[in-house]
C-alpha cells in the first residue's frame, strides 16, 4: 500500500522544495508515494458559477508552464518511488472539513514550509498552513534556503534551482 503525503502549493516552482523534500526523506522506504499538492482557494457562492464550475479549468489558470515543467521533472527523477502525484483544490471553511478532506484522501502525512510564505493566486484564494498546523496527520515543517543567482535567466534559474536547493526536515 502506498503512503499519500499532502503538500501545500502556491504554484510557484520554489513551493516545490516541500515536493522534494518529502521524496527525498522517502527515498530509502520501499512504499510507492501518493502525493497530493494542494492549494486553498473558496468555491463560489454563485449557482451560475456552481453549475459551470470546473475542476480542471481553475487548475489550468492556476498552472503555470515552469510550474508544469518542474512537476514533469520531479516525476521523471523520483518514478521509481511516485505511485501518483495529483494537484487538488480545497475549499473547505473549518477545521473538520480539513480533517475529513486528511481522511478521504488516506493522508499519513503532511509537509510545511517553516519559513517561506505563499503567494495566493487571486482574491478567492486563503492560506492552507493554519489547517496543516492544527491538524492529526503527521507534521513535517521543513526549512529550506535557494541558492540565489542574479542574471537575465531567471525563470531558467528559477526552475533549475528546485534541484540546488538544500532543505531541512524539523518536526
Amino acid at each position: 500500500m502506498a503512503k499519500t503525503i499532502l503538500i501545500p502549493t502556491d504554484f510557484t516552482v520554489e513551493s516545490l522544495n516541500l515536493v522534494k523534500t518529502a521524496l527525498e526523506n522517502n527515498a530509502d522506504h520501499s512504499e510507492k508515494l501518493r502525493l497530493i499538492l494542494v492549494y486553498g482557494q473558496w468555491a463560489s457562492s454563485s449557482i451560475t458559477e456552481l453549475l459551470f464550475y470546473s475542476k480542471r479549468k481553475v487548475l489550468e489558470t492556476l498552472e503555470n508552464e515552469e510550474f508544469k515543467c518542474s512537476c514533469e521533472m520531479l516525476l521523471s527523477k523520483y518514478e521509481a518511488i511516485i505511485e501518483h502525484m495529483s494537484i487538488d483544490i480545497f475549499s473547505g471553511n473549518n477545521q473538520n472539513a480539513f480533517e475529513n478532506y486528511l481522511e478521504g484522501n488516506k493522508v499519513t502525512e503532511a509537509y510545511i514550509p517553516r519559513n517561506y510564505k505563499f503567494k495566493l493566486k487571486n482574491s478567492n484564494s486563503f492560506n492552507l498552513i493554519p489547517f496543516f498546523t492544527k491538524s492529526k496527520t503527521n507534521l513535517f515543517k521543513v526549512n529550506w534556503h535557494t541558492v540565489s543567482v542574479e542574471n537575465a535567466e531567471s525563470s531558467k534559474n528559477e526552475l533549475s534551482s528546485l534541484f540546488f536547493t538544500h532543505g531541512q526536515v524539523a518536526h
